[in-house]
């Protein structure tokens, strides 16, 4: 008799549609941000992003009854995965792009799954760290980012200043999903998510004041648009998802989302700006697919590299 073919189970459908949300909306918000930031200061931007998302979230806990941490070491958990994810990141990406162009941010960003990869190694060396194959797919799928952003005329001068800020985007956001790999929050994911973006948004609204940032708003019904886009899929929806894979999947797979939003961008800009695609892009494309599939191919267990190091609840 013929074997019966393999189907995913529910748990793993999830964790493949929460990975395309991360894939599909955090690509789209390069355009969506692009756009928003036009009438609103690029901080200011982000903490209303986040302070409004995380706001939704909490209150939608609320009406549903849904109880929130009892133990105040949760919150400040919490408070320390969304600072440095959600503030660390994009505050640094937002001020190192006024010293460097859009191309070479997009390249240092990319380098997020090896930094993961590269940290795990050296603070967890007792834990099983990436194989060969896994390496081979960061490497093919770095190298490809590089071939896109290059291919599509991304301009990559480089300011001293602009590179290290970009870097501690980079560290931050890096040590943000190994922290959030390491502790164990009891509470419901939505309230985690709420609370992670709450207190990221206040904190890049103080950093948004005490930067002189001009908070006059000259609002276009394309930067509310894209605000709101931002609000519920850039953040309540895609936040909720990167979290729920970090917890589900090997850091090397849950992180290759990265390699996979440059692609997205330049999508996009095709679909909504008309801007070309040459045949060396759609070759970048090929070669950050081939190092994807090398890492979601590998057969680890989820959180297999973490889960010996959560600290108790």
């Amino acid at each position: 008799m013929p074997k019966p073919k393999p189907t995913l189970s529910k748990a793993e459908l999830t964790n493949w549609l929460a990975y395309l949300a991360v894939c599909l909306f955090w690509g789209s918000a390069y355009v969506a941000i692009k756009i928003g930031v036009t009438g609103i200061a690029p901080l200011f931007f982000t903490a209303l992003r986040f302070s409004i998302a995380g706001a939704l979230m909490l209150v939608f806990a609320l009406l549903k009854g849904i109880p929130f941490p009892e133990h105040p070491r949760e919150y400040i958990q919490s408070a320390i995965i969304g600072l440095l994810i959600l503030f660390g990141g994009p505050a640094f990406v937002g001020l190192a792009s006024r010293y460097i162009s859009a191309g070479a941010v997009s390249l240092i960003v990319a380098s997020i799954p090896l930094a993961v990869a590269v940290m795990q190694m050296l603070y967890y060396p007792k834990l099983r760290t990436a194989s060969p194959r896994i390496w081979l797919g960061l490497l093919i799928g770095f190298s490809g980012v590089a071939i896109l952003i290059i291919s599509g005329g991304g301009d990559v001068k480089l300011d001293l200043r602009g590179v290290a800020l970009c870097l501690i985007s980079v560290v931050l956001w890096s040590v943000g999903t190994l922290y959030s790999g390491t502790v164990r929050l009891t509470s419901h994911a939505i309230v985690q998510s709420g609370l992670q973006m709450l207190f990221a948004g206040l904190g890049i609204l103080a950093a948004s004041f005490a930067s002189g940032e001009n908070h006059t708003l000259n609002v276009s019904t394309a930067s509310l648009l894209a605000l709101l886009f931002l609000i519920i899929f850039g953040s309540i929806l895609a936040y909720s998802a990167y979290m729920h894979i970090i917890k589900s999947w090997p850091l090397s797979k849950a992180n290759t989302y990265a390699y996979i939003n440059p692609m997205v961008a330049v999508l996009m800009g095709w679909l909504l700006l008309k801007e070309p695609i040459t045949p060396s892009i759609l070759l970048s494309m090929a070669v950050i697919l081939s190092g994807v599939i090398l890492v979601q191919a590998d057969t680890s267990k989820p959180n297999e590299t973490l889960e010996l190091a959560e600290t108790p609840a």
